[in-house]
């Protein structure tokens, strides 16, 4: 929940300022502020100290560490600095060097004293050249070129004249350190990374005590800051702060002035005050923070939308993946990390139970839609005819059969067999057929694709409302659109001459559903007009333009069902594949990477479009946003290795 913040007055004597802050950063509690705006810059020394932790971090780990530093913390960072710097240095002179050792090795070792003797004494100038080997074949080598070779697809020549020379289609090479040189300075270099390798590796023993030493830098800063907000107004004698208080924390407050000569009032929040937006959440709640951060920090106006996201998020994930065996894959990850990191805390062990909860829905919803890792079984596997999508599909079946209507006629003239059915299932069975030694069954298909893209719908009207009712009393307009989407929901079947799942499951009848939505389509469109010309005036008559809006935002939940579709299509595609392949001749790989590639996918489609459709289509009616996080003055501690 979002916690209200109370704006206090802080003074007193000076000579209490070191105390009192020092108490304050211990409670953790109250963000100070003043007159003098803040400065965000780290101090150099703790840039450096964070830079050298990262690079500690990739070495390898040390299990037994050192408790205290040889030296002093900043000593220490600077030099594993420089010795990254060295190190790099290092890499790149390598690569040029390997390099270089490529382009001139043919020519062999050397020594350039001797060829420039050779040169002076012989008055001859010795050039090295190379070129295309298929280049050969267009020209004539003239007798003073001599050819060595050819490697790596290219020809070399060495040639001896008078005077220097050019020769068409032909690269000169030029030497200034021939191959020993070269190999000599490879392995200095190799030798002097290997040292400074060794050096890092040893450093890494001290990332405990670094880490440390930079949380107590940091916490100084932080403290440093804090107090940098003091202005004293009575020739420094007295010293006064404001700061932001959670009215939660009133009565730590008191005691956390105990027995200082320092005192405290709450004063009047002033218009211009950016208050700071104080979440406090436990639990689920906490994991829905987690997500709401991602977007944006809510406004103090705003509710806490913590537990929504996360319940909503949840479900479009799992309807997004739509597979049950990859949802046990999830909770093999999930119960893995919890065997293998058991002490975790904070936001990592919050993020292990948030893969758990996803892992459990998808499971869910790939029970209740018959998908597990794509593989088609027929109706009458006890896995499908147990599932809710095979409930809902049967009762739609026997609707359509009870009624006699269209959709019957039509199946019952495609499958003649489908007459004699007495039941939604042997419906389905009537409608079999054989492609290429495939066998489907056409209407079951159809019914389920409905189903799903009709509960996508469903789902968005539902979400979309609940936003729209959170803030009903801020919006009236708000009930307006509310029964302009459930009215669209029981009305448009009508419209489309179609069965909604209200209609097949007997909660109301067509023409019921026809006559009561049309009214509450046209009159919540009236309504949200009519409110928002009361509470806004003559600008409400705009109010009419989000029908656009509202009609669109409940088409954008038909991307779940898209979504879901194309997961289940590219894993029975993957399957079918391995199993043209054969298992034992390669089939059994390419299923696997496909279900891998398909299981990234989901995971990509399911984060993205899972927090989109909650922060986009469900913020846009209920969320203000663009809040500041409450970051009170605290002390920071390394998370415990246990």
């Amino acid at each position: 929940m979002i916690i209200d913040l109370k704006k206090y007055l802080f003074w007193g004597s000076k000579d209490q300022i070191e105390h009192f802050f020092s108490n304050a950063q211990k409670a953790g509690f109250i963000e100070f502020f003043g007159l003098k705006k803040k400065s965000r810059e780290i101090p150099e020394n703790v840039k450096t100290i964070s830079r050298a932790l990262k690079i500690l971090r990739k070495q390898p780990v040390v299990h037994a560490g050192k408790d205290e530093l040889i030296i002093p913390a900043d000593a220490l960072a600077e030099r594993i600095l420089h010795i990254q710097n060295t190190l790099e240095k290092l890499y790149e002179e390598e690569r040029l060097i390997k390099a270089e050792i490529t382009r001139v090795g043919f020519f062999g070792d050397f020594n350039l004293k001797d060829l420039s003797y050779l040169e002076d004494e012989g008055k001859r100038i010795i050039q090295f050249f190379v070129m295309k080997p298929d280049k050969l074949r267009e020209i004539e080598l003239p007798e003073e070129v001599i050819y060595l070779g050819t490697q790596y697809d290219l020809a070399y020549f060495v040639s001896i004249n008078k005077e220097k020379a050019r020769y068409p289609k032909m690269i000169e090479i030029h030497i200034d350190r021939p191959l020993g040189v070269l190999q000599a300075r490879l392995e200095v270099v190799r030798n002097q990374m290997a040292q400074f390798e060794r050096d890092l590796k040893d450093f890494a023993l001290y990332l405990k005590p670094l880490q440390d030493a930079f949380i107590e830098k940091l916490n100084e800063y932080h403290l440093n800051e804090a107090v940098s907000n003091v202005s004293f107004p009575l020739h420094e004698s007295i010293f006064v702060v404001e700061g932001w208080v959670p009215k939660t924390r009133l009565k730590a407050l008191q005691g956390l002035m105990k027995n200082m000569a320092v005192q405290a009032e709450e004063i009047s929040i002033e218009k211009t005050d950016k208050i700071p937006t104080y979440m406090e959440n436990k639990g689920a709640g906490a994991l829905g923070e987690d997500l709401v951060h991602i977007y944006d920090i809510p406004d103090t106006k705003d509710k806490d939308p913590s537990t929504w996201v996360l319940i909503f998020f949840t479900i479009f994930f799992a309807m997004i993946v739509a597979d049950g065996g990859y949802g046990i894959l999830y909770l093999g990850l999930a119960l893995f990390l919890r065997w293998k990191f058991p002490h975790v805390k904070g936001m990592l062990k919050r993020f292990f139970n948030l893969i758990f909860i996803l892992a459990c829905a998808v499971i869910i919803w790939g029970v209740a839609t018959a998908s597990f890792f794509g593989i088609e079984v027929g109706p009458n596997n006890s896995f499908r005819k147990a599932s809710l999508i095979h409930f809902l599909a049967k009762k739609k079946a026997e609707y359509h059969m009870k009624k006699k209507d269209d959709v019957y006629e039509y199946w019952v003239k495609e499958y003649p067999a489908a007459a004699k059915a007495t039941n939604g299932h042997d419906f389905f069975l009537a409608t079999k057929t054989i492609k290429e030694g495939k066998t489907e069954y056409q209407a079951l298909t159809e019914f389920y694709d409905n189903i799903l893209m009709e509960l996508s719908l469903l789902l968005g009207v539902i979400h979309l409302s609940l936003s729209f009712l959170r803030y009903i009393r801020r919006d009236w307009a708000g009930l307006g659109w509310v029964l302009f989407m459930v009215g669209g929901y029981l009305s448009f079947p009508s419209f489309l001459k179609a069965t909604s799942m209200l209609n097949f499951l007997g909660i109301i009848d067509k023409s019921h559903a026809f006559f009561i939505g049309e009214y509450m389509l046209y009159g919540g469109m009236a309504f949200a007009v009519v409110a928002a010309i009361i509470e806004n005036k003559l600008a409400g008559i705009h109010e009419i333009f989000n029908v656009i809006q509202v009609f669109a935002d409940v088409l954008s939940y038909l991307r779940i069902y898209a979504l879901a579709l194309a997961g289940m299509i590219t894993a029975l595609t993957f399957n079918q594949i391995g199993l043209d392949l054969g298992l034992l001749y390669g089939g059994i790989f390419v299923i696997i990477a496909g279900h891998g590639v398909n299981i990234l996918l989901g995971i990509m489609g399911g984060v993205i479009h899972g927090l989109r459709l909650n922060f986009l289509e469900w913020y846009h009616y209920c969320f203000v946003g663009g809040g500041t996080r409450f970051d009170p003055l605290r002390l920071l501690n390394r998370p415990s290795s246990k």
